[in-house]
């Protein structure tokens, strides 16, 4: 057997509970060739120490939940999973699979069973189902109950407890050479999503922590606004005094509203007036804006409140088609208005440093276009200094580029540079006119007609020419047989995709491949580089663009958030390497889109809060 061969292994540990994603460890379960065995706590040192030493490929499922178990467990050994990690040597079943749908377009997808269509599932139980015919144990066995075995020898084991134990190992062995035997070509992207499983692992056992003050006074504020735009929509007949909302009355205000400006009515499948927060709120009608609006406090209270009300969040994170990461709970969506954020402070005695990366989906499709041999007017502004948005702006205005950056703290021209803002973020994902006057209203607050919104792409495709030849060439790889899209540098694939999930795919997962290579620097310097300014720092949230770190309240904190930006130029440059990156640190007392850099006498970072 050659020494890339892999071994499969699991841990059996103490139930997860609230703060703890890292629970103590009760076993291994090792799989090798036909072999399998299982190490109880007290002996596994050696056997980690083995692996990790070596030069076998080490397989798990979910198995950054594994390694985070033996890093609690042996934090010593952190650097040396870093390094296995780094090697190119730990990877995972799950994101294997995830890989293979993702470049066969069912990704998340159904499969037909006995007639029915069944949601596929990425657990190891499903996939052992699915592909291997596997049954493994259902829940009510031993998997809820090792803790029990903890202080036990593997000898005084029953026999089902240690039974269960081998076949997770040995089913991940299987599952893992089953996917070596199917397009082993869709998994060329896996060692470098298993890095980026294992620091977003690692963040989400740190979590994030709220301020319990900050979370009453959201809540009362909320429900303030709640109880104010109820009563206002009482009296005017579109809530009754129960509190339930009058769809036919709603329905009746929507028909005359759009009968008086001449605004097509916007229908069901069943040919009803859509009641949906788009539709309203582009009406123009301040009553149906409130009427939209009180969906989303009741969200707030339903939802936000009682998410902030857990004091520590500790979300987790998966792999979406683009590329990008999704989180459950959401802290990588949170409203950027309305106080949800600046709930969340760092622990006592830490506080977060901050850095996001400048313009990066203007950078990181422009690096797209560029390997595709064509100019981009876009990179050449960026590469100068120059601001796209304002670049936008004074096309608007119809003013020189330098009279408009004089001005920019007018409100005529911070206007058009907003507006311009909306046109570089939203036409290059290949919206239509329609979609982009609702993603206008919707992400930014920016209201233009469609009228306006045509005359703003001119202006963009008038500053970025080469848009034309972008979305061509992506409309002709999307009227293949198989429409796909085979990400830059990265090589992963996504099938079966629209015109517009292919424009975003290819920035986006560009972006996205460029943040978790930052994200896997950054994170191995806060946990096992003494020498770092970053050393005992934590990661706590990742938002596309942006990394969160607590990081110790003291002289050091500046250096530390000089470190992060400098990690995220460093790890986005190989993905860029004709864009200029840049990353912007800053250090807050709570999270902010608000926050901004702020420097001393001695230009040292001191923390943005509220009241500065």
């Amino acid at each position: 057997m050659g020494p890339r061969e892999p071994i499969a292994f699991d841990s059996e540990t103490e139930l997860i509970r609230p703060g703890v994603l890292a629970p103590r460890l009760v076993c291994l379960s090792i799989a090798e060739g036909e072999d399998a065995e299982l190490v109880h706590h007290t002996s596994a040192r050696p056997w980690v120490e083995g692996l990790l030493k070596g030069d076998r490929i080490l397989v798990g499922h979910n198995v950054a939940y594994d390694f985070g178990v033996i890093a609690a467990a042996f934090p010593d050994l952190l650097p040396d999973i870093f390094a296995a990690y780094d090697a190119d040597r730990v990877t995972d079943t799950k994101l294997r699979e995830s890989l293979q749908h993702l470049g066969l377009g069912v990704y998340r997808g159904f499969d037909s069973q006995g007639g029915k269509r069944i949601k596929l599932g990425y657990s190891l139980g499903e996939l052992a189902k699915r592909r291997l015919g596997l049954e493994l144990e259902k829940d009510g066995g031993w998997r809820l109950r090792y803790g029990e075995l903890r202080d036990v020898p593997l000898e005084r084991w029953p026999e089902a407890a240690r039974h269960y134990a081998i076949t997770d190992a040995v089913a991940t062995l299987r599952l893992f050479r089953d996917q070596e035997a199917e397009r082993v070509d869709l998994l060329v992207d896996e060692f470098r999503q298993a890095r980026a499983a294992w620091w977003l692992h690692l963040m989400a056992c740190w979590g994030l922590t709220t301020d319990p003050a900050g979370v009453r006074e959201f809540t009362r504020r909320t429900q303030q606004e709640y109880d104010r735009v109820e009563a206002e929509l009482q009296a005017a007949g579109l809530i009754r005094a129960n509190g339930v909302r009058d769809t036919k009355a709603t329905k009746a205000r929507v028909i005359a509203v759009c009968a008086t400006k001449g605004i097509p009515i916007r229908v069901t499948k069943t040919k009803q007036p859509k009641l949906d927060a788009d539709t309203l709120e582009n009406l123009g009608d301040p009553l149906l804006e409130k009427y939209a609006t009180i969906s989303s406090l009741k969200k707030k209270l339903s939802t936000d409140v009682k998410l902030l009300e857990r004091g520590l969040i500790q979300p987790r994170f998966d792999l979406v088609e683009t590329g990008r990461t999704s989180s459950s709970p959401n802290v990588q969506n949170l409203p950027r208005k309305g106080g949800v954020r600046e709930c969340f402070v760092p622990r006592p005695g830490f506080v977060y440093a901050a850095a996001d990366y400048s313009g990066f989906e203007l950078r990181t499709v422009s690096q797209v276009i560029l390997n595709n041999g064509w100019r981009s007017k876009l990179a050449e502004a960026l590469n100068a200094g120059f601001d796209p948005h304002l670049e936008l702006a004074r096309r608007i205005l119809r003013i020189p580029y330098d009279e408009a950056k004089a001005r920019i703290h007018e409100d005529e021209v911070d206007l058009a540079r907003q507006t311009g803002k909306v046109g570089n973020f939203g036409f290059p994902g290949g919206l239509g006119i329609v979609r982009f006057v609702h993603f206008a209203r919707k992400q930014y607050g920016v209201i233009l007609t469609e009228k306006q919104a045509i005359e703003l792409k001119r202006y963009w495709l008038q500053a970025w020419p080469e848009f034309d030849l972008y979305f061509r060439w992506v409309g002709d790889q999307c009227n293949e047989a198989i429409p796909t899209v085979r990400q830059l540098y990265s090589g992963r694939v996504r099938a079966n995709v629209s015109f517009t999930e292919a424009c975003n795919s290819y920035f986006q997962g560009l972006a996205a491949d460029a943040a978790k290579a930052a994200g896997f620097l950054i994170a191995r310097e806060c946990y096992t580089d003494t020498s770092s300014p970053l050393f005992g720092s934590r990661p706590c949230n990742f938002v596309h663009d942006e990394f969160i770190l607590e990081t110790p309240d003291n002289a050091g904190a500046s250096a530390a958030a000089e470190r992060l930006a400098e990690l995220m130029v460093i790890g986005a440059k190989p993905w860029l390497p004709d864009l200029d990156v840049v990353a912007e640190p800053y250090l807050m007392r709570r999270w902010s889109k608000k926050a901004k850099p702020i420097r001393n006498e001695l230009g040292e970072l001191v923390p943005w809060d509220l009241a500065a």
